[in-house]
């Protein structure tokens, strides 16, 4: 819904579901997509996760300017379909690079040396604590 602000300028909000977009990727593209004046927030609409998206320009469109100014080595999805891809799918194709990097880095830190040692969503143990009484509620 279009709302006025202070200077006049027309800012539309809209909910993008989270489904595949890691937080730290879309606040960190948001401005490449939308421009300088674009905002994100977590938001949950009936019940799903995902993103609130203030803008004084359009939704995020269909044809992405990051799959049509980018080789196809970059976006390889892109370039199997012959078309360009949304910018949702941008989002994701980005998110799940951020996520696989992230792993890979965090599986350097604890000192596995195999790429087969960490995965993306595998649980990591942080801390085991022993309930009292634990073994009679069995």
């Amino acid at each position: 819904m279009p709302s006025p602000s202070r200077d006049g300028t027309t800012y539309t909000s809209y909910f993008v579901p989270g489904y595949m977009i890691s937080r730290q990727v879309m606040f960190g593209n948001v401005h490449y997509f939308l421009g300088p004046q674009a905002s994100v927030r977590p938001f949950t609409y009936q019940q799903r996760e995902g993103y609130l998206i203030n803008n004084p320009g359009g939704p995020l469109t269909k044809v992405s300017p990051l799959s049509l100014t980018l080789n196809d080595e970059h976006f390889p999805a892109c370039a199997d379909s012959g078309h360009a891809q949304s910018q949702i799918e941008d989002l994701q194709y980005l998110s799940q690079q951020y996520e696989q990097q992230e792993a890979a880095r965090m599986a350097r830190a604890s000192g596995a040396m195999n790429s087969a040692d960490f995965y993306v969503n595998k649980p990591i143990p942080v801390q085991q604590r022993h309930r009292e009484g634990a073994a009679q509620l069995r």
